[in-house]
Formats: C-alpha cells, sequence, structure tokens
C-alpha cells in the first residue's frame, strides 16, 4: 500500500467509523457495530474501497493492543477475589456451554475440521466488558452484587479467552498438540499475566519519580505507549498474542492494584490517572481501527444465503446466546437476576473479533466461515445489550444475587 493509498484509507476508516459509531450509541446500539458496518461498507462486501492489506492489519493490531490496554486498567483483581466462587462458577459455565454448543455444530453441521470446529466454539466464549459496563452505568446498576459478579465473571472469560488463544495460536504454528510443551506455555502466561503486572508497576514508581524532570509535553502519554509496547513485544516473544502485553500493561494501571509493597510506597493513583487519561484519546483513534478492519475482512459475497445456510445461522446465534444466559442460573438469587447475569454474558464483542481475526490470518478457518462467525458475534454484540438494558430497566424487586 503506498503513502498516499495508506492516508485515504485512514481518512475514510476513521471518519465513517466514528459517524455510524455515534449513530450507533444514539439508537442505544453498541459502537463497536457501527464500527464493524464502516468496514463492510467500505470494504469488497458492498463498495470495494478497501481491501485487506498488511499494512492496516498492524495498525489494526495496534489499536487491539491499546483497547487490551484499556481493559486491563478497568479491572480488578480485588473485586476477583471477593466475589470468589460464584464468579467462577458464571465464568467456567459461560465458556464451557458456548464452547460445547457451537463447536459441535460446526464440527457436524458445517462439516469443519475438529481443530477449526474448536477454534470456532473458542471464538465464542469470551464476553465483552466494555459493552456490558457500558449498559451497567447507563442504568446506575454497577454498584450492585449482581454487577460485581458480571464483572468478575466477564475479567475471567477474557483472561480464560486469551490464554486459550495463545494455546491454539501456538498449535497453529507448530501444528501438534504436546503435552510438555503446552503445558509449560500456559505456565509460561499465567505467570506473565502475575509477574508483569507487578513490573509494570514498579516501573511506574521509576516513570513518576522522572517525570519531576521532564521539560517536553506529552511525557506521560509516550512513556506508557513505550510501556504498552515493551509489555506487547515480551508477550509475542514468549508466544503469546501481543494483545496480552496490553493487557498486561493495563492491570499495572488499574486503580484497585494490589501488591506487598503498597503499604510502604506513597501511593501513584494521581500518576496513574494521568498516564491513562494521556493514553485515553490513543486508544479512541486506534481501537476502532481494528474493528472497521474486521469489517474490511468480512465478505459478504462469500456467505451463502440459501435456507439452509440462514437457519443454522440462526442456530448458532441461539446456541450463543442460550450457552451465556444459562450461566447465571445457578447463582442463589431471584430468577430475574439470574437473566441479568446471563444477558450481561452475552455480549462477544472485542475478545471475540480478535479470535475470529487471528483465525482468518493463520489460515485455521476460511473467509466464508470468517464471516459467519463475526455476523454471529455481532448478533450477540448487539442482542446481548439489548435485553439486557430492558431487564434493568424493567427489573422492581429488590433481590440481589448472594
Amino acid at each position: 500500500m503506498t503513502i498516499d493509498a495508506l492516508l485515504m484509507a485512514l481518512f475514510l476508516i476513521l471518519l465513517l467509523s466514528r459517524l455510524l459509531g455515534e449513530l450507533c450509541q444514539r439508537i442505544g446500539w453498541p459502537a463497536v457495530v457501527g464500527e464493524i458496518s464502516a468496514g463492510v461498507i467500505l470494504g469488497p462486501s458492498l463498495l470495494g474501497l478497501l481491501q485487506p492489506d498488511p499494512i492496516l492489519a498492524h495498525i489494526a493490531e495496534l489499536g487491539i493492543i491499546l483497547l487490551l490496554f484499556s481493559i486491563g486498567t478497568e479491572t480488578s483483581i480485588k473485586r476477583l477475589y471477593h466475589a470468589g466462587g460464584q464468579i467462577l462458577l458464571v465464568a467456567f459455565i459461560g465458556i464451557i456451554l458456548p464452547l460445547l454448543f457451537t463447536g459441535m455444530v460446526a464440527f457436524y453441521a458445517m462439516g469443519l475440521s475438529p481443530f477449526a470446529a474448536l477454534f470456532y466454539g473458542c471464538a465464542l466464549t469470551a464476553t465483552s466488558i466494555g459493552i456490558s459496563v457500558s449498559v451497567l452505568k447507563d442504568t446506575h446498576q454497577q454498584q450492585e452484587s449482581c454487577s460485581h459478579i458480571i464483572l468478575g465473571a466477564a475479567v475471567v472469560d477474557d483472561i480464560a479467552g486469551v490464554i486459550l488463544l495463545s494455546l491454539l495460536f501456538t498449535f497453529a504454528n507448530e501444528g501438534n498438540i504436546a503435552a510438555i510443551p503446552m503445558l509449560k506455555l500456559v505456565l509460561t502466561l499465567v505467570a506473565f499475566l502475575l509477574f508483569a503486572p507487578v513490573i509494570g508497576r514498579g516501573l511506574i514508581y521509576l516513570l513518576r519519580f522522572l517525570s519531576g524532570h521532564a521539560q517536553n509535553l506529552g511525557y506521560e502519554a509516550v512513556v506508557m505507549l513505550s510501556l504498552i509496547c515493551l509489555f506487547a513485544w515480551l508477550a509475542h516473544h514468549l508466544g503469546a498474542p501481543a494483545l496480552l502485553g496490553g493487557f498486561s500493561a493495563g492491570l499495572a494501571l488499574s486503580r484497585q492494584f494490589v501488591s506487598p509493597w503498597q503499604r510502604y510506597l506513597q501511593n501513584p493513583f494521581p500518576f496513574t490517572n494521568k498516564l491513562e487519561h494521556a493514553m485515553q484519546p490513543l486508544t479512541e483513534v486506534f481501537a476502532p481501527i481494528f474493528f472497521v478492519y474486521v469489517g474490511i475482512s468480512v465478505d459478504l459475497s462469500q456467505l451463502a444465503l440459501d435456507q439452509n445456510n440462514l437457519l443454522l445461522l440462526c442456530v448458532m446465534v441461539l446456541l450463543a446466546m442460550l450457552g451465556k444466559l444459562l450461566a447465571g442460573f445457578p447463582l442463589k438469587c431471584a430468577w430475574r437476576d439470574r437473566l441479568i447475569v446471563g444477558c450481561a454474558m452475552v455480549p462477544r464483542g472485542e475478545v471475540g473479533l480478535v479470535f475470529a481475526q487471528f483465525g482468518l490470518q493463520l489460515g485455521i478457518i476460511s473467509a466464508s466461515v470468517f464471516t459467519e462467525l463475526v455476523l454471529v458475534i455481532m448478533a450477540t454484540t448487539l442482542l446481548g445489550p439489548i435485553l439486557l438494558k430492558r431487564l434493568l430497566l424493567s427489573q422492581s424487586d429488590g433481590h440481589q444475587c448472594g
């Protein structure tokens, strides 16, 4: 792609994604739906103005790294610990059921290979933290006990999704499953998620000290972006997706970060807030590029629109939703609250799209399967928040999850 073509592509992507994202938000839909739609319009499905390109793909990957960084800053390890067993129960069911339901249909009805069917099911295990949190904030429910379970389970889902993606990524590159290397990879990923945020927090103390000697404007944005790039490179070097590094850097900035030495050091929250706010404009610029690129990668002309395929697509959407809705049923609370938890787990959002994009790039799934998978993710991303908002606004009893 030449420089003039790249500049025009970025102009079209940024402008149309903003317009359609704003439009979707005004009518109560997630902005990500508008951003993907912008890619569908610009890509080969409709206008054909843009095509998948390696340069755009790299820019889109930077966008998802920054988005996962933003999610990491909103993740509370402390909240996960306190909600404990209920979070793990909801998260476990919300991972296993969609994986089994959609994976089996992908294998038997769609005729995918066992690995491709497993990948398809794994792509539908994650839950979008950002979308569910947005709905909870809009309805002023973010401090309720059910909301804590929703947030915690969504975090566990996303972490499990990133680990699953790393394992599948490694298998796709190496072509085999060996117990010891796989175990080593899992332990490496867990260790990275445990220690990278702690190291990042230590670096933040150093950066805070150096900030007193900085003379140039934009110090916070430069040092934070450098830290994100460093952690993303390290994650990739260890065999994991680079986005895991962005997530770990975000955890280092988390408002509820806990460390053994925290009681002996001055609270760095004012400085971490500066770092987070400095990165917000960059995230808002680059993250939509990833979703637009997903839309550009979709080619609706490859989607067979016969009756059987449309029926199969609807079945996949229903199974993807049912697997998450059932996740809230074992909780000890009112049925409405169980449905609220289940509905909040339905939208797949960004992590599911990351799965789909990786599967297409690595050749695990074909372009037609990729298109169908993205449509399923978009459907859950749209229907989940609508159902959740209706339940929250109509909630009249005082039962809470316990």
